[in-house]
């Protein structure tokens, strides 16, 4: 899960096929919509949000290992925490940059998982 909302994160604009194969992972996945953002939120945007800030941001992907290691860190964050980490000032941040993508994929995701359930 984490591979594929690290896309979100990438200083270039997804194409179709990526949003199409982040879609496919996350109605794949065993997660709840909920879930998903809460893996989102408190995992993998912390982990990248600075390279949305960077001037030479990464754009073609992040290397697995070292994306791993970051949203472990910040998982297990989380679960020492709970959702109280600077949530006030993570929220709008992370919202700004992902806002559109959430509303191609989503209902991507919901279709795939009603075509699986029919």
């Amino acid at each position: 899960m984490w591979e594929a909302l690290s896309e979100f994160w990438l200083d270039t604009e997804l194409t179709d096929i990526q949003l199409d194969w982040i879609a496919r992972s996350i109605a794949d996945s065993p997660y709840s919509f909920s879930e998903i953002r809460s893996i989102h939120n408190f995992e993998v945007a912390p982990a990248l949000c600075v390279n949305a800030a960077s001037l030479a941001g990464e754009w073609a992907g992040f290397e697995s290992e070292w994306l791993k290691s970051r949203c472990i860190r910040f998982a297990l964050r989380r679960a020492s925490y709970g959702h109280r980490i600077n949530v006030f000032i993570q929220r709008p941040f992370f919202w700004f940059f992902t806002a559109s993508y959430w509303r191609v994929v989503l209902p991507r995701v919901k279709r795939l998982r009603n075509e699986v359930c029919e």
